[in-house]
This record gives C-alpha cells, sequence and structure tokens, in this order.
C-alpha cells in the first residue's frame, strides 16, 4: 500500500490464497479426492478385520498388525482394506457366494401377500412409525439410532501350503474370498 491506495493484486482474496502462509487443506487432498469417495462402499458398517502379524509384499511394503474394515466393493471383484476411511489395499475376489435360498425368501415375502402377511406388513409399517419417531428423539441430540442387525463377520488365516493370507468376507447374504500373496524368504 503506497499512501492509501491497494493495488489491484490486493484488493482480490483469490489471489492471496495460493501465496497463504498456511493452506486450507495441509496434504493437498480435498475431502472428495480420499478413497472412500474414490472407492465408494456401500454403507458406512463393515466387518472388522484384526491382523496379528506385518503382511509383505513383493515391492518391500507391508501391513501393519491392526484393526481394519473389509468392504467389498460394488461390483463384487475386490474387497478394500480400510484404516479410518483410508484405503490399504485392494484384494481381488476370487470366490463369492450368495445364499439363493435366504435370498429368495427374501424377494418373495414382498411378492406375496396373504392375510398373515398383510398383518406382518400392517405390524412394520407400525415399527416403521415408531422408527421414525425415535430417529426424530435422536436427531435432536445429535446421537446416531440404533439400526437392525446385520451379520458381519471378518477374518484372516494364512495357508502354509500356498504361501499366502485367505480373507473371508461375509455380511448379510454375501460371502466373499480374496488372497493375499505374501513374499517368501
Amino acid at each position: 500500500m503506497i499512501d492509501g491506495i491497494v493495488t489491484p493484486r490486493l484488493r482480490d482474496i483469490d489471489y492471496l490464497a495460493p501465496s497463504a502462509p498456511y493452506p486450507a487443506v495441509p496434504s493437498g487432498i480435498t475431502v472428495h479426492q480420499k478413497t472412500i469417495y474414490r472407492y465408494s462402499i456401500p454403507t458406512d458398517e463393515q466387518p472388522t478385520l484384526t491382523i496379528q502379524n506385518y503382511i509383505p509384499d513383493y515391492n518391500g511394503n507391508f501391513i501393519k498388525p491392526g484393526h481394519y474394515e473389509l468392504a467389498l466393493s460394488d461390483d463384487r471383484e475386490f474387497l478394500y482394506l480400510l484404516e479410518s476411511k483410508d484405503l490399504i489395499a485392494v484384494i481381488p475376489v476370487f470366490k463369492i457366494d450368495e445364499n439363493k435360498k435366504e435370498l429368495k425368501l427374501y424377494y418373495e415375502s414382498k411378492k406375496k401377500l396373504d392375510k398373515d402377511d398383510k398383518r406382518k406388513l400392517a405390524k412394520k409399517k407400525r415399527k416403521e412409525k415408531f422408527q421414525k419417531i425415535i430417529d426424530a428423539k435422536y436427531a435432536k441430540t445429535g446421537a446416531t439410532p440404533p439400526r437392525d442387525y446385520i451379520h458381519m463377520e471378518a477374518s484372516i488365516e494364512y495357508v502354509k501350503n500356498g504361501g499366502y493370507y485367505l480373507l473371508k468376507y461375509e455380511k448379510g447374504f454375501i460371502r466373499a474370498w480374496g488372497a493375499i500373496k505374501v513374499k517368501q524368504d
């Protein structure tokens, strides 16, 4: 500033942003560039996988022991190993299984309605009505309301003959198996 005159470059805040000493995003990655958005998983609730040993790969990298989320991709071709919503590993799925009997019963229950089913449907509607009231009460306090339980399970085991870790994923009616090949010494 010379004699109270502001130069055009100093008037616009957009010119100051790149030269600011502390950027708004220190890592340079914005929210929608994180892996949780790039590799979107269907829900936030995923089974937890506990890894007890270091898992090395052929490039000298490794997965540290700890608790991870195991998620199945939408196309069901990959398992995602996530730590605090950050992608750690992408594991190919070599086998997938759906409980056809349970799925068939689930879809048929939506199609056919007789007297008993109409009563069940009315009961379900009442339950949904009360769930909306409960959700509204939880929304006032900012807490997350409880949801119906869905069976979830994730496990890992080392297969010595093949030299790989076998991952098992189970959520609802879907099961998937993936493998992590490890470098043998």
